[in-house]
């Protein structure tokens, strides 16, 4: 390897072409943490010999996909009203069950340690034994190792699957032991997708990675390694230096034409139905920002959503569910999806502190607003009245003669017909993740691990969401089961909301969000008188902020904020400082227990 005393001197290969007679040459890079083989140094600038390489433009239209069963099974729909539901993990369809992919924005996301460290977990070993399939880097060395480094690092075993070449491709047992039997983690390198799907599909490894996701091996990689997961990419593949020997590339052509190639769309292996578009939030060396080319092309075509990845972030999927995850505390996913009124693109980041993977289909959703009518005019329902338990409420209030000497017990002092109403209203939804909290909600349940439904319609059933506020009761091993009302498709028959509000359940748990929003949901399909009757049955009702607020007889809301809706991600990336804090706080009717 070369070393420079002075940050900038070099080392440079010089061969002649045997076909011209001429030299060719290509300067060392001086980057290298580690040496490489010196065979591989006097080859340095000679180019890769696949004959696709000379035209790889006519190959942009090439089907690469393989997993297109896979990638309808993600995006099944999840039903969150499944009453035989009771663990998140069944959320996940069997036959996709084991799919695992990281997909980072670039390469270096392979050593950072977030998402080394997810990769790690998904192979549910200490040291996964790691195998690297560099095609996209041409089999290149220096690649293999820089790439790898976080692995060898922890001492994992490590392999290299180098096929870029003819003369290294193994045999196909020899492929499929390694690829299918031995790997726990496979690593697609960055560089030259294009160049990679074309010579996994002449050698059969394109199918071979198929049968060992299916296995639970993880599929990995940045840049190229993730993209190649997807149905579609965006892709620098046309990149006139994006080839084996870019050194000597950068060394013979000038800046203008360095500069000269476009992004293109192209087919991949199609675990995933979304175009990605990795290194999300960089400038090619045409000039071009990647996020906005990517929305300039699925105008064109916006048959599939995309998902852009940033430098130093993952999209992680399990099964059907999926996460953001960021390498450096930053950096993260977005979804892009176009407007079917408008044709627009609508793009949302991924927030990047979820603990918990949620449904793609849902994922993929994100940008979407919620589609209830009301949502467009909500400052309109402000004097809606709300109240069912009025009732209730004037037999709370009744005053309580102290003075009664037959009155013994506390209890007595509450009016019969609402002896059992319990309600644990916490000023934010974190208080429901809170030990002393949750410990009196439990024990006004009656039991030690109390059947929770979770209304999340102040926070448009989201699942991230769920997750987050049912947090405290999964970890107690209690049964949770969901009720999704925000939007009409979801709703459940009254005879269904019945049963699982009035009958099953041990407490019910309003979700923080957007009150108003939920008490106009609630009203519409006969769920708040549902709640007043299972108050009436012993029913514990809890909730933090919205979810305290909603069981009073008014109360003080932050409903018409304009990020306060279902895919507040999108409205914070779309709206400016001033017209975020555009707002009002305003007073609304609720449901009317105190």
């Amino acid at each position: 390897f070369a070393v420079s005393g002075d940050g900038k001197a070099t080392c440079h290969v010089i061969v002649p072409c045997d076909e011209t007679g001429d030299m060719k040459s290509a300067p060392l890079p001086i980057n290298w943490e580690h040496p490489i083989p010196v065979d591989e140094i006097l080859d340095f600038p000679i180019p890769a010999t696949a004959s696709h390489l000379e035209a790889l433009e006519e190959h942009v239209d090439t089907d690469f996909v393989v997993a297109e069963d896979i990638a309808q099974a993600i995006s099944e729909p999840v039903n969150n009203n499944d009453h035989d539901q009771t663990n998140v993990d069944d959320m996940i369809a069997a036959d996709v069950s084991q799919i695992k992919i990281v997909a980072s924005g670039n390469e270096r996301g392979m050593r950072l340690q977030p998402i080394v460290d997810k990769v790690v977990e998904l192979s549910g070993t200490d040291l996964p034994k790691v195998l690297y399939v560099g095609t996209a880097s041409f089999d290149r060395t220096d690649k293999f190792l820089r790439q790898t480094q976080a692995f060898r690092d922890m001492g994992c075993e490590i392999r290299r699957l180098d096929v870029s070449e003819g003369e290294t491709v193994p045999t196909l047992d020899e492929m499929k032991d390694v690829v299918t039997e031995w790997a726990d983690v496979i690593m697609g390198s960055g560089g030259n997708t294009l160049h990679a799907l074309l010579r996994w599909k002449e050698v059969g490894l394109d199918l071979l990675l198929k049968e060992a996701s299916l296995k639970g091996v993880v599929l990995c990689g940045g840049s190229a390694g993730a993209g190649c997961w997807f149905s579609s990419l965006h892709t620098d593949s046309l990149r006139p230096d994006n080839t084996k020997n870019k050194e000597h590339v950068l060394n013979e052509l000038s800046e203008e034409e360095l500069a000269d190639w476009d992004y293109t769309k192209i087919s991949a292996l199609g675990f995933v139905n979304a175009m990605c578009v990795p290194h999300f939030d960089a400038t090619g060396t045409n000039g071009m920002k990647r996020s906005e080319h990517a929305e300039e092309m699925m105008k064109k075509d916006p048959t599939t959503p995309a998902i852009g990845v940033e430098n130093d972030a993952a999209l992680v999927i399990v099964g059907n569910e999926a996460f953001a995850v960021s390498g450096d505390g930053k950096a993260t996913c977005h979804v892009i999806v176009p407007c079917d009124e408008t044709g627009d693109m609508k793009s949302a980041p991924l927030p990047i502190n979820w603990e918990h993977p949620i449904p793609v289909d849902e994922i993929l959703d994100f940008p979407i607003p919620a589609t209830a009518s009301h949502l467009e005019a909500l400052e309109e329902h402000v004097d809606t009245d709300f109240v069912v338990a009025e009732d209730i409420a004037q037999a709370i209030s009744e005053p309580v003669n102290n003075n009664d000497h037959d009155q013994t017990n506390v209890d007595d002092m509450i009016a019969a017909d609402v002896s059992q109403i319990k309600i644990v209203a916490s000023g934010n939804e974190r208080g429901m993740r809170l030990q002393p909290i949750v410990d009196k909600v439990v024990e006004l349940s009656g039991t030690d691990l109390p059947k929770v439904l979770y209304v999340g319609t102040a926070s448009f059933d989201r699942t991230d969401k769920f997750l987050r506020q049912t947090q405290a009761f999964r970890d107690m091993g209690c049964e949770i089961r969901r009720l999704d009302v925000s939007e009409g498709e979801t709703v459940p028959t009254l005879d269904e909301m019945k049963d699982v509000v009035t009958e099953w359940a041990d407490v019910i748990m309003g979700s923080g969000g957007n009150t108003l929003h939920a008490l106009l949901r609630w009203k519409e399909v006969g769920l708040d008188l549902l709640l007043k009757e299972a108050s009436l049955k012993g029913v514990v009702l809890c909730g933090g902020s919205a979810g305290a607020g909603c069981w009073f007889s008014s109360l003080h809301t932050d409903s018409l904020r304009p990020d306060n809706t279902k895919n507040k991600e999108h409205v914070l990336n779309e709206l400016s400082e001033e017209e975020l804090a555009d707002w009002d706080y305003t007073k609304i009717s609720a449901l009317g227990f105190v």
